[in-house]
């Protein structure tokens, strides 16, 4: 979207307040850093380090904020946000069991249940050698909470249970406010291309297929994951990890990412020459990493246009000077706490250069570069907008370098620039009647960027087919004692940091009084003894081997639960007439392996564990004399 430069005003008492939509979006994303100091820190450190990021926000957030009568178009806007959100498992409508899903409920629930800072209890802590536990301090948290702390505190104030209405009211507020700055100020015809755009847009990920799946077999390929999970789920998840996901899909699954990348994305561009936002600018964009730390790193070019278009004068602000730095460098302290171990590298170091060269060279073409080079023909002042070349760019480096398996760096960082080149194209649309149509070339480009969002938008529609396959709703406090600490390992890895630094420990809170913590104390008989010893302890279901081979290691475990009350399980799981927790193997601490899975909150008639070898079951067994215990939480019968 091309904005019109303004010069900036040479007196602050000149300098116009921001639109009240641009000062809503920087609350919407510097309140959760707020909610972090005041809440995880000690109280002489969290509360003057949050007072003093309020005053630095004061200068941009100064103005009027007297209410007015929403207009037609705010309102069709904001609906059409709520209806978004209400097709994705945010929304509360709509059950979704997947890992995305897993995680993000199970970091709600652990900031819900837990006190502040959320140290997690380590139901293996009794079974693990002295050498190994239990900890200076029990696990930590740490996983970047922009979008989850604010329902995790009204689920700490409220029970878990005011998480079915807080994340969906908190998720729509940041998707609302995406879609009023992504079309503002537009109004009928026009704010309907607009709103298509923010939310249909996508990449042709169904062209792309063959030429990644290898032309000779693309098509069979397609032909079995057809077969086996249906078009909806193969235009969404894409062919491989040279493909990105489409903007509905990205709400979806990963609304932590989806909503900072549109927000800072769109202020940037729409605030570029305000001295209000470039004087704050330093402090929004330090607390960007608590909210993305791979979409941080997709704002980094747009940044540099900021400081070309303005210099470094106007950064040279207090705030900027005396908080930037310290708050990066404390969010950064806290996301890289612990270990994480995650493959990445250079895409050259893990395909040969012919095969990256041919990956790359379609996913250029199917996924923004043809667009790219419509919209130029289209309006070639493009090429003197400064924003439309950095997104550019950024979309051609991103894929560059790879981070985990799924290349999630390259998915995520890429969103504020998709963000732009989707308003970019909705420019176009918008404004196809005041072009001249006689130009043949234009309309040649026109044709041609219709066909392509609209090969594109068919990736929204299986979004939407996905969605309407599922069961729901979800209730948050039908879900079990889970944490960040027991699902598996490469989410635990990333969310969960055993050893803080010392420094991070001295500034945070003390972790909840040490009588409160799991104790070590080995319970005196296990439930069932078998291959493994099952026992039950503290909410969980743990088993232990003291002598385990490799085969051990490697297999998997599974728990399924029956409960007394089949209308206690989740809508999907229903038709099965079991809970099932995620499979996973045991962790190894010498020569013993341990495994731990949660137990629901709900009346259990019967458990039955064991272990998935390759192709069968290595063993199996059922606990049918369940202890119980009555808790304020829940009815008589819970499992404990």
């Amino acid at each position: 979207m091309i904005v019109k430069r303004r010069p900036a005003a040479g007196h602050a008492a000149a300098e116009p307040e921001l639109p009240l939509p641009h000062r809503l979006a920087i609350v919407y994303l510097m309140l959760p850093v707020v909610v972090w100091l005041a809440g995880w820190f000690n109280w002489w450190f969290g509360v003057p380090a949050a007072a003093l990021l309020a005053c630095a926000l004061r200068r941009p957030l100064s103005g009027s904020w007297k209410p007015r009568a929403p207009s037609a178009a705010a309102v069709m806007t904001t609906a059409a946000a709520a209806a978004a959100v209400m097709t994705t498992a945010a929304g509360g409508v709509f059950d979704v069991e997947n890992a995305d899903w897993l995680e993000h409920r199970t970091t709600m629930l652990d900031l819900s249940r837990h006190p502040w800072p959320a140290y997690l209890p380590d139901p293996l802590a009794p079974w693990r050698p002295e050498n190994a536990a239990p900890h200076a301090t029990p696990p930590l948290l740490r996983y970047y909470l922009g979008w989850s702390i604010v329902p995790g505190l009204v689920g700490r104030w409220l029970g878990p249970a005011a998480l079915n209405w807080a994340v969906p009211l908190w998720t729509w507020a940041g998707v609302a406010l995406v879609a009023l700055l992504f079309a503002r100020r537009r109004r009928g015809r026009q704010l309907a291309v607009y709103l298509a755009m923010a939310f249909c847009f996508g990449g042709m990920t169904l062209v792309s297929a063959p030429a990644i799946l290898g032309w000779g077999r693309g098509w069979v390929g397609i032909e079995w994951y057809v077969e086996r999970f249906g078009w909806a789920s193969f235009l969404v998840h894409g062919p491989g990890p040279f493909s990105l996901q489409s903007r509905l899909a990205n709400l979806s699954w990963v609304p932590q990412h989806f909503l900072p990348a549109g927000l800072y994305a769109l202020l940037c561009l729409q605030l570029r020459r305000q001295p209000r936002f470039v004087a704050a600018l330093g402090v929004l964009l330090a607390a960007a990493p608590f909210w993305s730390v791979f979409v941080a790193a997709g704002l980094l070019p747009f940044l540099a246009v900021l400081l070309r278009e303005n210099g470094a004068r106007p950064l040279l602000r207090w705030p900027n000077l005396l908080l930037a730095g310290p708050l990066f460098g404390l969010v950064t302290l806290y996301l890289t706490s612990g270990e994480i171990d995650f493959p990445r590298g250079w895409i050259w170091e893990t395909f040969s250069w012919p095969q990256a060269a041919r990956r790359l060279s379609f996913f250029y073409l199917t996924e923004f570069l043809l667009l790219a080079l419509l919209l130029l023909t289209i309006r070639p002042a493009l090429r003197r907008e400064p924003f439309f070349m950095a997104a550019v760019a950024t979309l051609l480096l991103a894929p560059l370098y790879r981070y985990d398996d799924s290349n999630v760096f390259m998915l995520r960082a890429s969103q504020p620039a998709l963000f732009l080149l989707s308003g970019f194209c909705a420019d176009a649309v918008a404004q196809w009647g005041a072009t001249d149509r006689r130009a043949g070339l234009q309309r040649v480009a026109f044709t041609g960027l219709a066909l392509v969002l609209g090969m594109g938008a068919v990736t929204t529609a299986a979004e939407l087919a996905l969605a309407f396959r599922r069961h729901g709703p979800v209730r948050y406090e039908t879900i079990g004692r889970t944490t960040l600490v027991d699902i598996p390992s490469s989410w635990r890895r990333q969310n969960v940091a055993p050893d803080p630094p010392d420094l991070l420990r001295r500034l945070l809170r003390d972790p909840a009084d040490p009588a409160e913590r799991p104790g070590r104390r080995i319970p005196d008989e296990p439930v069932v003894r078998s291959v493994f010893d099952v026992y039950l302890h503290g909410g969980m279901l743990v088993a232990v081997k003291e002598r385990c081979t490799a085969a051990d290691e490697q297999a998997r475990f599974f728990l399924n639960v029956m409960p007394v009350d089949p209308d206690d399980l989740p809508s999907h799981r229903r038709r099965f007439g079991f809970h099932r927790e995620p499979r996973k193997p045991p962790e190894r601490f010498g020569d013993r392996c341990l495994y731990a899975a949660s137990l629901p909150k709900y009346p259990v008639a019967r458990i039955v564990t064991g272990q998935l070898a390759p192709c069968w079951i290595a063993w199996r067994t059922e606990i049918k004399s369940l202890p119980t215990t009555n808790e304020p939480e829940g009815r008589p019968g819970h499992v404990y």
